[in-house]
Parts: C-alpha cells; structure tokens; sequence
C-alpha cells in the first residue's frame, strides 16, 4: 500500500479530502470485522481438526512405539 504525499493530498480540492475522511472510518471497521470473521474461521477448523485428532490422542499404541 502507497501512502499519499503530502503534495498529493493538497491538490486534492476540500471536498475530496473531506470525503477521504468520512470513508477511513467504514473501511477500517469493515476490515476489523473482516480480521475478526478469519481469526474466528480458523480457530474454528483448527478445534474441529483437533476433535478429530482426539481418538488418536487417546489411543494407547503409540505409545508402545515411544518407549
């Protein structure tokens, strides 16, 4: 991502700057929202691989196999 020069963000006329602003606020939100929905997916598939996993924990032959 580009940051705006200074200079760029001058020429821009009042109302454009104005309307910068106004947006910065939504996209940030929808972007927490959007971190939020895959941090929540992903510990979602590691708990359900996980359950899946828990046979296996428990299962006493590999442990013959470390000792």
């Amino acid at each position: 991502m580009r940051a705006i020069d200074q200079r760029e963000w001058q020429s821009l006329p009042e109302q454009a700057q104005r309307e910068i602003y106004r947006l910065f606020p939504v996209s940030k939100t929808t972007q927490q929202a959007r971190q939020t929905r895959q941090d929540e997916a992903e510990t979602l598939l590691f708990s359900n691989h996980s359950a899946n996993l828990i046979e296996d924990w428990l299962d006493d032959t590999e442990d013959e196999v470390w000792k």
